[in-house]
């Protein structure tokens, strides 16, 4: 078992340190995909990664941040363009097009369930608590579970943040989104023990 679970993590971080790698050289090989324009009202050239990168890419946000510009303009101000590329696709959201659209789950194409827990868990002040919810194929296939747990220490603003699986909610029964990538929910891995929810 131990030797397992060995192997297993030693995969991940190979996988993820070959991610890191692979983003710094796709990024000598951008593609220019013209001026984005933030919700912050601040415009960038936007970036993404070469097509044979397909699985490192991020479909919606692409290269260069949020759509809000929080990570662009406050998170990693000042910061080269190049630094800021790499850091989004290498570091906060690696494979993420692997893991949202190869091995994701479509909303479209499930039913979610609450094993147990409360309905609704989000790390902000208001939403903590404990939740296990799992996605079930329409078809046939994989049910794919999500643990999420957030709990506030004390009386702060930083709260133990645990969410292990696919970023699912049971509001995804009946979601519609205006945006086609917003159907796609990724796999995600976040243990924190320390994150501020204000």
């Amino acid at each position: 078992m131990g030797a397992a679970i060995g192997w297993g993590l030693g995969g991940f971080i190979s996988l993820f340190l070959l991610a890191m790698a692979l983003v710094a050289i796709g990024l000598l090989f951008k593609k220019d995909l013209g001026a984005r324009t933030f919700k912050n009202g601040v415009t960038v050239q936007n970036y993404e990664l070469p097509n044979w990168l397909k699985w490192l890419h991020n479909p919606e946000d692409h290269l260069t941040g949020d759509k809000r510009g929080w990570y662009w303009c406050e998170y990693m101000a000042g910061e080269p363009a190049w630094l800021k590329m790499w850091w989004w696709s290498a570091w906060r959201n690696p494979l993420n097009y692997f893991k949202r659209v190869v091995i994701g789950v479509g909303v479209r194409g499930y039913t979610f369930h609450k094993l147990c827990g409360q309905d609704y868990v989000r790390d902000d002040l208001r939403s903590t608590g404990f939740q296990i919810l799992y996605a079930k194929p329409k078809n046939g296939g994989m049910i794919k579970p999500m643990l999420y747990w957030v709990r506030s220490w004390g009386k702060s603003n930083r709260a133990i943040v645990w969410q292990f699986g696919w970023k699912i909610k049971l509001a995804h029964n009946d979601a519609t989104y205006d945006n086609e990538w917003d159907y796609f929910k990724g796999l995600t891995f976040e243990p924190q023990v320390y994150k501020d929810i204000a």
